[in-house]
């Protein structure tokens, strides 16, 4: 989910008169931090089935990887609203180093981990946690000091992340063979402590603002900027004391002032507040905004899915650590690709993302299947590099398919995404697991990743015949 928070929040930011952002100088350092950010934050992640595969046959079997996973982006998505919501009040880097600390903090944890439930609270919700609350907080101090080029600094990132998920499965299989399990994840642990200084970069872009050729410039800026002091908000306290009729004289009240369940039911208001606030309810009453929603969703619990429990699959081929490896390695190297060309015909040609999205999500549908009948080596490679470049259409284009859905409300429309995918994922995942445990067999697991992407076709499909039959 990369793409995800590229516009946690839109508003307009006013600085001094003729000051603009750098739109480099330091904000190269920042642009550096957001990379090191997706490198490590993306490539561990996909290598997550090839790291975690001998752990998860000493626990009888792979149903908790799907289980592991849906918490993992379960807990990365409230935490990344939850932070979009936290960069109103506090600082890039305050908030940053949050989400930094709990990343390492699920490393440090996940090192000593006996049990798959271990495993699902140490990385799933704390390293997942963590991540989702720095990427609302990289993307959001990118946009703030970059303008001009953002689009050719956010394609190097994106680039470093595509990278890191090419080369990670080879470091991690290499790692295991030198080094083992448990010193493989203290080495990880150590690498992701860059993370760390990736989030003391994040500067507030008021201390970088530069002069302006143009005397006008720096009196509006409209950028997502508006998060680095945010007004503090008042909150009127409710229900200050309990009152309590005695048993006996009707006329004796004793008033019991309890001042911890104030509090307590005063921040659950506060806090039902400030997440209805942040939530476009009334984007639900758009029939075409939900099915746009449900089918996105849908797509995503197939796609992150798949990732994570393709190396396990092969490995029950009976293939190598290298070669599982090597196949993970080809489908991110097709992806890249995917993106480059993505790139390049979409700067010269007009295209319909929605369209192109279907169209990828009815071949994926073809291939969570086709991957299952045989267990050739070459086949399998073929059919992943077929599933790298579609992949590409749906990572790369459902920021632009959400917009079309809300063009008015893109930040609105993104907070129910993120919420509605964390929310299905944390519901799915586990089921998939399920369905391993009961059946033994990864072939009905895969199917059910097709049935994912099916719904989405399906419920697209019925929504493109009504909205023609109503035009007509």
């Amino acid at each position: 989910m990369d793409e995800a928070f590229a516009h946690v929040e839109g508003s307009v930011r006013k600085n001094k008169k003729g000051l603009v952002p750098p739109d480099g100088g330091w904000g190269y350092m920042v642009g550096v931090g957001v990379g090191f950010t997706f490198m490590l934050g993306f490539g561990s992640s996909n290598a997550f089935g090839i790291l975690f595969n001998n752990f998860f046959m000493e626990q009888g079997g792979a149903s908790g990887l799907p289980l592991v996973i849906g918490v993992y982006n379960g807990a990365l998505s409230i935490a990344g609203f939850l932070s979009g919501i936290a960069l109103k009040k506090y600082s890039f880097r305050q908030v940053g180093l949050v989400g930094a600390g709990l990343f390492v903090l699920g490393d440090v944890m996940t090192i000593f981990v006996q049990r798959t439930y271990q495993l699902v609270f140490t990385f799933g919700v704390v390293r997942g946690a963590g991540f989702g609350v720095m990427i609302p907080v990289s993307f959001t101090a990118f946009n703030c000091y970059f303008t001009k080029k953002r689009t050719t600094m956010m394609s190097a990132n994106q680039t470093m992340s595509s990278m890191a998920s090419i080369t990670f499965p080879m470091l991690v299989t290499y790692l295991l063979a030198e080094y083992g399990f448990r010193w493989t994840l203290v080495l990880i642990m150590a690498v992701d402590l860059h993370l760390v200084f990736a989030m003391l970069v994040m500067h507030p872009v008021e201390w970088h603002l530069v002069k302006s050729n143009d005397p006008d410039a720096g009196t509006e800026l409209t950028q997502p900027c508006d998060v680095l002091k945010g007004k503090k908000r008042k909150t009127e306290s409710c229900d200050e004391s309990v009152v309590k009729m005695l048993t006996g004289d009707e006329n004796d009240v004793e008033i019991v002032e309890n001042k911890s369940k104030s509090r307590h039911e005063s921040l659950q208001k506060s806090l039902i507040k400030v997440i209805y606030e942040n939530i476009e309810l009334d984007l639900l009453k758009d029939p075409r905004f939900v099915s746009t929603l449900v089918g996105l969703g849908f797509a995503f619990v197939s796609d992150v899915t798949y990732l994570a429990m393709e190396p396990m699959l092969l490995f029950s081929y009976g293939f190598t650590k290298m070669e599982v490896a090597t196949c993970v390695m080809v489908g991110a190297i097709a992806d890249l690709l995917a993106r480059f060309f993505l790139a390049i015909i979409t700067y010269f040609y007009v295209v319909d993302s929605r369209k192109i999205f279907f169209a990828g999500t009815c071949v994926t549908v073809v291939l969570r299947v086709a991957l299952v009948t045989s267990s050739e080596l070459y086949y399998v490679f073929a059919i992943t590099v077929v599933s790298g470049i579609v992949r590409c259409s749906v990572q790369v284009l459902f920021p632009l398919v959400l917009a079309m859905a809300a063009p008015d409300n893109f930040p609105g429309a993104l907070a129910l995404h993120i919420l509605f995918s964390g929310a299905l994922m944390l519901m799915a995942d586990p089921l998939i697991g399920i369905l391993y445990e009961a059946t033994g067999s990864y072939v009905f697991c895969f199917l059910a990743m097709s049935f994912c992407c099916l719904i989405c076709v399906v419920l697209w499909t019925i929504e493109y015949c009504v909205y023609r039959k109503n035009r007509s």
